[in-house]
């Protein structure tokens, strides 16, 4: 790949990374998928890694050849939509634990991927009140389930910031909220997650603006998700992301350091 080809947005890493898991499951080899669909394992093996977008035609031969019934086809379409209408990609899970770096800021609630289990039910069955218990149980497991993949050894580097009210806001009772202090403690002092604090008297700090998550991608372009009440925005253009109010903290390199 030349030096100056610009890769494609992050968008297309969890639909590479599909890809890569359908073929595993079907026990093909990449030379032996590619063999059947026409093309290059290097071409292939770009597809995987998100180094290209593949054409649709190409998608439907893979498609065929790993039984998805279709579905690395609306994978496809959904990449294809959110790289050009951001706001419209609904897989945050993916694109999160696909960033070797995440900057997110929370001024309400502990992020999902650093809940205890109980504190993960006190966050969301009052949320949720439609819901059934066991509803609510699915979604505190894919809480859950994402917690195990931001903070294991494979994660990505994690920094927190959090208002100091959250620390403090009795979410579930305080044997909950003590618990939840207690785990992220224990996180900090493992080097799984640096962790900033606002203190509550802080009348004006750019990061009480609202809720965002900055993903990092090394080579590619960063993307900022900001969470509102329902649902939030993707924002991938380069310019947007360092123009936002989360530019106001520190450059981008020296902030990881």
């Amino acid at each position: 790949m030349g030096v100056n080809t610009v890769l494609p947005s992050a968008v297309w890493l969890p639909f590479g990374a599909r890809i890569l898991r359908a073929r595993s499951d079907k026990g093909l080899s990449r030379a032996e998928l590619a063999a059947t669909v026409g093309v290059s394992d290097d071409k292939l093996g770009e597809v995987e890694s998100a180094r290209c977008r593949p054409a649709r035609s190409l998608v439907e031969r893979v498609d065929n050849a790993l039984g998805t019934e279709h579905q690395l086809v609306d994978a496809w379409a959904v990449a294809l939509q959110a790289e050009a209408f951001p706001n419209e990609f609904g897989d945050l899970r993916e694109l999160t634990v696909h960033a070797p770096e995440v900057w997110e800021t929370q001024p309400v609630v502990i992020p999902p991927f650093l809940r205890t289990r109980e504190y993960s039910w006190a966050v969301l069955r009052p949320s949720y009140f439609d819901l059934s218990d066991d509803e609510v149980e699915a979604m505190v497991e894919e809480e859950m389930s994402l917690r195990a993949a931001m903070t294991g050894p494979d994660g990505p580097s994690l920094r927190v910031v959090l208002n100091e009210t959250v620390l403090r806001r009795p979410q579930g009772g305080a044997e909950v909220l003590n618990a939840q202090r207690g785990f992220l403690a224990d996180l900090v002092a493992a080097g799984i997650v640096r962790l900033g604090m606002i203190p509550e008297k802080s009348p004006r700090h750019p990061e009480l603006g609202g809720p965002f998550r900055l993903m990092e991608y090394g080579d590619r372009s960063p993307i900022v998700y900001a969470f509102a009440a329902q649902g939030g925005e993707l924002i991938t253009d380069a310019e947007q992301v360092l123009g936002a109010p989360w530019s106001a903290t520190p450059s981008r390199r020296s902030r990881w350091s």
